[in-house]
């Protein structure tokens, strides 16, 4: 038996090596080789480990005990042991970060929503699996990617390679030791960044104020958002998300935390505010009218209708396509039309927010509205609404233009003559839906339709051979 003094800060610790392990291993009749690692390798690591642990703070270390087996299987010359006990002082530290950042922000990213409601508690972290809750701290940028990259392979080591799976690897000790480094290096030394604990404070502050917040308050907080990186500014509207569909949250705290979502909202990543309403989605097809209709509630508040699941725009616009053809053709529409039309427009910001479904439809509809009326009054067109309907085709695709130059044929028998005020209304649309990015082809046609329009007879065009042979190919005029 061999004993070696090693040398902290505080005190000395007595490590004892045993060289006669091996031999006692046979003399009971277990094998005894690639069992412990060599006395040079321990000596190693026993020599490298007062300085790795001296960088760690007194108060981290009184209750690191997986450090203190940490120490206990080097010593011996278990490293596969050792690993493990690496590992599990990771995770313990990382979850200390996932409590103190936010453990509702951490499940709803972590979690599908099938089994969020299980994942309430501290306790429940143990329930996932630990890639698990690697991935989802890199997701939040709660850890960085190259942190994540580290302890991805510490994880996979220790999976292939260490106690808990059998194996024949041996492990060296600058292995070990490089494991133990990234683990006191990169997670129990490492603090919360300045953004981090700025997120967590404006999360505790909104939970307790009960006072509106004024409009300077709002502008301060808007500054110190535009420094956040996109992902903590995602991480901060879930959490606000999160807190407003509490049904802890009292009615004060949901109008600030509306008031700071809106302030939130540009800051964040697209992929986190569908993800938002996908969980939307998921309330109402699991019957849950109360979450459902507090989360349409924050996400029209701040403007995102439009990040919406597919499925929920089409229904919302189909039944708003309804109205506003019914409104259209009832009395005082010119007032009627531009609440519905503005509604739609929530669910649109782009082309690609026009469900396919409903494209047909909507195209149809809006062209009926934004023709108009055979009146002089305001050109038949509802003023208020015709904004909102120049704006829709404005941002119509190419392959949505197509099909509104083949829904188009159908109003020309409606249009009494080429100079009348809905012939005038058709040439103006014709005017918002050219652009250079529908490629020459299209424009090519739309400027055919336009010098019909000039000369009075545009009712007359898609019955005209030239311009047939202009859309064969491109067009369909059955």
């Amino acid at each position: 038996m061999r004993s070696e003094i090693v040398n902290t800060e505080s005190s000395e610790v007595y490590v004892e090596t045993y060289n006669g392990f091996e031999a006692f291993l046979l003399s009971v009749g277990l094998p005894s080789e690639n069992v412990i690692a060599s006395f040079d390798e321990r000596e190693n690591v026993m020599a490298m480990l007062p300085s790795l642990l001296n960088q760690i703070p007194i108060e981290q270390k009184r209750d690191a005990y997986y450090l203190s087996r940490f120490v206990a299987g080097a010593a011996i010359g278990l490293f596969d042991a050792s690993l493990n006990y690496v590992w599990n002082e990771v995770v313990l530290n990382l979850r200390r970060k996932i409590v103190y950042y936010g453990l509702d922000t951490f499940y709803d990213q972590a979690c599908n929503n099938k089994n969020r409601d299980q994942y309430t508690s501290e306790n429940d972290l143990s329930g996932l699996k630990d890639r698990v809750m690697l991935d989802t701290l890199k997701k939040l940028e709660w850890i960085s990617d190259i942190v994540y990259r580290k302890l991805c392979h510490i994880l996979d080591m220790r999976n292939q390679i260490g106690a808990s799976h059998p194996n024949s690897y041996d492990i060296n000790s600058y292995e070990l030791l490089g494991w133990l480094k990234t683990c006191v290096t990169e997670v129990i030394n490492d603090v919360p960044s300045a953004s981090a604990i700025q997120v967590h404070q404006i999360i505790d502050n909104i939970k307790r104020r009960t006072e509106p917040l004024d409009s300077t308050t709002l502008q301060s907080f808007q500054h110190a958002i535009a420094d956040l990186s996109s992902g903590m500014a995602s991480n901060l509207l879930v959490a606000m998300f999160g807190i407003y569909l509490s049904e802890d949250t009292s009615n004060e705290v949901r109008q600030n935390v509306i008031s700071v979502s809106k302030v939130i909202w540009p800051y964040a990543k697209s992929e986190t505010k569908y993800s938002l309403g996908e969980k939307k989605e998921y309330y109402k097809n699991n019957l849950d009218a109360v979450k459902e209709n507090l989360a349409y509630g924050f996400i029209e508040a701040c403007d995102g209708l439009s990040f919406l699941t597919i499925s929920d725009r089409s229904i919302m616009i189909s039944n708003l396509c309804d109205n506003l053809l019914i409104t259209h053709y009832s009395w005082d529409n010119y007032y009627n039309e531009p609440p519905i039309i503005k509604d739609i427009m929530k669910y649109i910001s782009k082309s690609s927010d026009i469900p396919k479904d409903q494209e047909a439809k909507l195209i149809s509809i809006i062209t009926e509205c934004r023709i108009g009326k055979e009146v002089a009054y305001c050109e038949g067109v509802s003023p208020k609404g015709k904004e909102y309907y120049d704006a829709f085709f404005k941002i119509l695709s190419k392959e949505q233009v197509i099909l509104f130059l083949e829904i188009f044929k159908r109003y020309m028998d409606s249009i009494y003559e080429g100079n009348s005020i809905r012939a005038n209304n058709a040439k103006e649309i014709l005017l918002l839906i050219k652009s250079p990015v529908h490629g020459e082809r299209i424009n090519e046609i739309i400027d055919f339709m336009l010098y019909f329009a000039d000369n009075k007879n545009l009712t007359k065009v898609y019955k005209d051979t030239r311009f047939r042979e202009l859309c064969n190919g491109v067009i369909s005029l059955t």
